[in-house]
């Protein structure tokens, strides 16, 4: 005697979800299922004796509601297995979006079982809609902080944008990298800037993860902004590679724009010199590291 069989058959659940832009799969699934009580894998499942004509898409579309336009255009892979980059965008990795466009576009979000969505590690620091903070480290919605007291960060965000426009997610993700690690270094060998302690107390506490290193995060995001446009112009990348002259000038540039004053130390001068070279010398490493790369795909 034959075992019974066990089946599903796709159809609509009565609770649809509406994917949020560049959410990722596993994050739509799991609201998907909790809005409606049910396993998502159980609910898309084919039929295991009848020979569907859907693919996994339509299943998914059927199921949600959701239009399957709506859901590839939202969905980066949807139905594909997991990648490690976006399809467009290498600086792309899956983080935690603005809670309150969360809250817009889903009616409320949960704190336990976020939304998670495809979002630029560098470059998508503050949703200058709801001025959050929703940069590194951005684990946790509680740790969004509001910048209404600091226009400055905010303007920095605009600039921010301005430059990925000009010059594209590759350079800039570069320079964005080296430059953090540039004003970090600086404000480690006493490189001081008056706005950063004003900044720090103008951030309202945080009711998750470490205040201090958080704020000062925030705090040093203009300054890094300035030093990343500073080194994504190829004409001052160029003098902060050059001799003599050339690299004196890069220099009065910098302490022009970024306003920093040394505090003397034994080797405070000349550490200053090569650490502005190395960032230089490192984004042209990188970027001809990542030319060759796409030279060898096209072969």
């Amino acid at each position: 005697m034959s075992e019974p069989t066990d089946y599903w058959l796709t159809r609509r659940l009565p609770r649809p979800v509406t994917p949020f832009p560049q959410e990722t799969e596993k994050s739509y699934l799991r609201r998907l299922g909790e809005a409606n009580g049910v396993v998502p894998g159980r609910a898309l499942a084919q039929s295991s004796w009848l020979e569907s004509r859907q693919d996994y898409i339509d299943r998914l579309s059927l199921a949600s509601g959701q239009s399957r336009k709506s859901l590839v255009q939202a969905i980066p892979y949807l139905g594909q297995q997991p990648k490690m980059f976006h399809p467009s965008r290498p600086d792309f990795f899956p983080g935690v979006p603005c809670r309150l466009c969360v809250a817009r576009r889903a009616g409320t979000y949960n704190r336990v079982h976020q939304v998670t969505a495809w979002r630029s590690r560098f470059h998508h620091q503050v949703c200058l809609r709801h001025r959050l903070w929703i940069g590194e480290p951005a684990g946790h919605y509680q740790i969004q902080a509001d910048l209404t007291a600091l226009p400055d960060v905010l303007q920095a965000q605009r600039r921010h944008h301005r430059l990925l426009h000009k010059y594209g997610p590759v350079v800039l993700t570069t320079c964005y990298e080296r430059g953090a690690k540039l004003w970090h270094d600086l404000a480690g060998r006493s490189f001081r800037h008056e706005d950063t302690a004003r900044r720090v107390q103008g951030l309202p506490p945080l009711r998750h993860g470490s205040n201090r290193d958080h704020r000062r995060l925030i705090a040093h995001y203009p300054e890094t902004v300035t030093i990343t446009a500073l080194y994504a112009s190829p004409h001052w990348r160029s003098l902060a590679l050059a001799q003599g002259h050339g690299f004196g000038e890069f220099i009065d540039e910098f302490n022009n724009r970024l306003q920093v004053e040394l505090v003397p130390r034994f080797d405070g001068g000349m550490w200053f010199v090569h650490a502005l070279r190395d960032a230089a010398d490192g984004i042209e490493r990188s970027l001809a590291a990542y030319a060759q790369r796409r030279a060898t795909q096209r072969d």
